[in-house]
């Protein structure tokens, strides 16, 4: 599954002869192959960079608070607990609640994209905070997206594999989970972002020519 979305991107970007300012943005919901494609992707073009999701979220937390250096000592004050929900409720809120969440992720976002493009780093960024529509607007990328900028979302049509990835996770990082947790955390997931998030991307992607959304099912 991931090996083969990872390859045939990376194949094409071989093809392609990628620039050296290039930035791929891979969205998804959670376990649907993220960080695997992205790691996968890394050992085919070394070239590229990673910037995960908890890169993404130490620069919004750069943003919210001025010092990294300061955020153990404001981790109980009036400006932290402002922006905390963001973090904690992303992954259960419905779609209309995650897009608005995702839309604080935008500036922080594109101070990455340019401060990697003047480098001149080929540049892969994942997360659950990136939803492309949103660096559009009526089909036209927004400021500091409409140069070498590549989305792809990743989507899982196959419920029971989505169920096994979520195990495979809880195992991995000695979760607690029960077996029902994870079937109604995979439900949830699937019907407020999985397919609304993939059908959008499919719609944006057959107007703009930088959007695409593949489906990482085992097959």
């Amino acid at each position: 599954m991931d090996k083969i979305t990872s390859n045939y991107l990376g194949q094409s970007m071989r093809k392609l002869n990628i620039p050296n300012d290039l930035v791929l943005f891979l969205s998804g919901t959670s376990c649907v192959g993220k960080t695997s494609v992205a790691h996968l992707l890394l050992k085919i073009v070394p070239e590229f960079r990673n910037i995960s999701e908890m890169d993404i979220v130490r620069t919004v937390a750069r943003s919210i608070l001025g010092d990294m250096s300061i955020i153990s000592a404001a981790i109980n004050s009036d400006i932290f607990s402002k922006y905390l929900p963001l973090f904690k409720s992303t992954k259960d809120g419905d779609y209309r609640v995650f897009k608005q969440q995702a839309e604080f992720f935008i500036d922080p976002i594109r101070a990455i994209v340019r401060r990697q493009q003047s480098r001149k780093i080929p540049t892969i960024i994942e997360g659950i905070n990136i939803i492309p529509s949103l660096y559009f607007i009526e089909d036209r990328p927004i400021d500091g997206f409409n140069h070498n900028i590549l989305f792809v979302n990743l989507y899982l049509s196959d419920e029971i594999e989505h169920c096994q990835r979520r195990a495979h996770r809880c195992k991995e990082r000695e979760y607690l989970d029960s077996e029902e947790d994870i079937l109604n955390k995979v439900k949830k997931i699937r019907k407020n972002k999985n397919e609304e998030l993939h059908q959008e991307c499919c719609s944006l992607g057959e107007r703009v020519n930088n959007v695409f959304s593949i489906d990482t099912v085992d097959k």
